[in-house]
Order: structure tokens, then C-alpha cells, then sequence
């Protein structure tokens, strides 16, 4: 292969990776004016603090053009847990969730991030 066909090649994939957003890992709350991410734990039958508890996440962002959302765990990079196309809405997860762990709401095409909220620790009911 070419010195000249290599370039042609590489340059573009190296233009593309310095403009890609860099992985943001939240350390307080966060909202654009105007967004909310609120996260509710769901004790399970046997309810077990110390174990790992499903969480329904709702959101809602108002004056978003095109609201296409992407939710993903632990920074705005981490591993994808579900894609949204509806300004307001709410999911509920499977429980694999823990406490601190952070839900990154963000923007499918700008990655910009819209919200991000650490999940409360579970509470489990009084025993009678």
C-alpha cells in the first residue's frame, strides 16, 4: 500500500477520534435547564439491601428538538442500557443495579450529556 493511500486513509480516522467527545464520568448530580432524571429503587419480594435492586427511571426534557436519548451506566461512554426517542417516559431496569451507580442520559447525536443521577441506596420495608 502507498505512503499517499495510507494517509488517505488514516487521516480521516484520526480527524474523526479528535472530535469525538471524551468520556465524562459524573462525580455530583447533574441537568440541563430544563431536564430531570429521577431514579426510584424497587425492593424485590425478598427484600435485601445488600444485594443488587431494579430501579424505574423516569426523564423529561423540555424544548428538545429532536429528543433521541441514549442512558448509559457509569459515564457518558460506559456500557448502554437503552435508547430513547421520547422527551418524557420512564423504564424500569432488571435488578442488577447497586448503589452510586451512575445513570448518564445523553444526547444520540451532539453526546452531549443531558442528566446524570447516582442510584439512592435500596430501602427495604419495615418487617412485621
Amino acid at each position: 500500500m502507498s505512503i499517499r493511500r495510507s494517509l488517505a486513509i488514516l487521516l480521516p480516522l484520526a480527524l474523526l477520534a479528535a472530535c469525538a467527545p471524551e468520556d465524562l464520568t459524573p462525580t455530583e448530580p447533574f441537568a440541563l435547564d430544563g431536564a430531570t432524571l429521577t431514579l426510584e429503587p424497587i425492593p424485590q419480594a425478598e427484600c435485601d439491601a445488600a444485594q443488587p435492586y431494579a430501579v424505574k427511571v423516569r426523564w423529561s426534557v423540555t424544548d428538545w428538538a429532536e429528543p433521541r436519548f441514549d442512558f448509559h451506566i457509569g459515564s457518558t461512554k460506559g456500557q448502554l442500557w437503552a435508547r430513547v426517542n421520547e422527551a418524557e417516559g420512564e423504564s424500569t431496569t432488571d435488578p442488577w443495579v447497586t448503589p452510586g451507580m451512575w445513570f448518564v442520559m445523553i444526547d444520540r447525536e451532539s453526546r452531549q450529556m443531558v442528566a446524570a443521577t447516582p442510584a439512592p441506596a435500596l430501602e427495604c420495608p419495615a418487617a412485621e
